[in-house]
């Protein structure tokens, strides 16, 4: 019989960006079971090598384990693959079992898609809920050039004084929550937001903005860490649906046109 607190044991800590080494150092992942599994699944963008649907199921899986929502059977672990399902609604699962192999991973998936045996199919995880927002926070960058930092990303912003950069930025920000913009975003352990920044225009926020804020949620500050294009944070707010087309078209569409160009690492930690 296998134990949650082991198990929660061997996936190691929560608190970290690299969520796909967490799983991979927690149990070996065939190839061609995530081919697999992305064909039975309901088609989305999952980017170079399935990069993206392994974080999807490294999240997800780690909070199944931690909610206890897992069955088992003699020597096999059953997990839902989040909340993914085939085209005609039928609920996907992941199948571990032990690695025979000493000195490698505890565990080998070894059965992924509708199709299982199981003596209980597992309930997919909870998606936590993110923190409330008071209307009174104020809002605080990490640091004074969290602008220049990233200036190839602001360019129409160039010639503003820092100070008005960062009122910019501020004022953007409290117009998106205002209008209940900001999106889920599953980052280093906990659910906060991306929130959108339209610096240039606000005629249409069904566009895609201009930038992107992860914003870290406490009573009394949302701390702004850095700011991103609007493509690199699908992966982290991906997490955080149950389908992909709840997700924003404009992020949906900016994640379409560059899924393809960029680096695991790029996707792994959005904001190194």
């Amino acid at each position: 019989m296998f134990d949650k607190d082991a198990l929660v044991s061997q996936l190691g800590v929560a608190a970290t960006a690299k969520v796909t080494e967490r799983l991979r150092r927690f149990a070996f992942l065939p190839d061609k079971t995530i081919e697999r599994l992305s064909a039975e699944a309901l088609p989305e963008e999952w980017g170079n090598d399935l990069f993206v649907l392994v974080k999807y199921l490294a999240v997800h899986v780690a909070w199944s384990i931690i909610e206890g929502r897992f069955t088992q059977s003699e020597n096999q672990i059953y997990v839902s693959a989040g909340h993914l399902q085939t085209r005609y609604g039928t609920p996907l699962y992941l199948v571990f079992e032990p690695n025979p192999q000493i000195g490698k991973q505890p565990y080998i998936l070894v059965a992924a898609g509708s199709r299982i045996s199981a003596p209980e199919l597992p309930l997919s995880p909870s998606i936590p809920e993110p923190p409330t927002i008071s209307r009174s926070a104020e809002i605080v960058m990490s640091h004074d050039h969290i602008l220049g930092d990233h200036a190839d990303r602001v360019k129409f912003l160039a010639q503003t004084p820092p100070v008005s950069q960062i009122c910019a930025v501020a004022g953007a920000i409290q117009w998106s929550i205002n209008r209940n913009l900001q999106i889920p975003y599953w980052y280093f352990g906990r659910m906060n937001y991306v929130v959108p920044l339209y610096l240039t225009s606000r005629e249409n926020i069904t566009m895609a903005p201009d930038l992107i804020a992860p914003i870290e949620v406490s009573a009394e500050t949302l701390l702004v860490r850095t700011i991103l294009e609007p493509h690199m944070p699908y992966a982290n707010a991906r997490v955080a649906v149950r389908r992909h087309d709840q997700l924003p078209a404009w992020m949906l569409d900016a994640w379409n046109r560059e899924a393809r160009k960029l680096e695991e690492a790029q996707i792994e930690d959005p904001e190194a």
